[in-house]
């Protein structure tokens, strides 16, 4: 997966606040794995995966509905703990395997 940066955490932390709350640590988990899918696609053919995505969280969360940006809300900072879960776990899963 390409870099996450602030503005691939906005987006992918939006997308999961337009799912129930229930559903927001599969659907971070998706979108990561998406997301490094889609980069390891690029990678290799030189152009973007054909569901979509370039291999960031920003491409990846794009193809999902989001709701608006409240980013003071509880529920915002909650929705990107566990966005930022998902990447820490993620990150230590491909560490592991090293």
């Amino acid at each position: 997966m390409r870099s996450v940066g602030l503005t691939d955490l906005d987006l992918a932390t939006r997308a999961l606040l337009a799912v129930p709350r229930t559903a927001w640590a599969e659907l971070a988990a998706e979108l990561i794995a998406d997301a490094h899918t889609a980069d390891l696609w690029r990678k290799r053919f030189r152009n973007a995966h054909p569901n979509g995505g370039t291999g960031s969280l920003y491409a990846q969360a794009s193809l999902y509905p989001r709701a608006g940006s409240a980013q003071s809300s509880a529920l915002y900072c909650a929705a990107l703990s566990t966005i930022l879960c998902a990447l820490d776990a993620w990150r230590k899963r491909l560490h592991s395997q090293l």
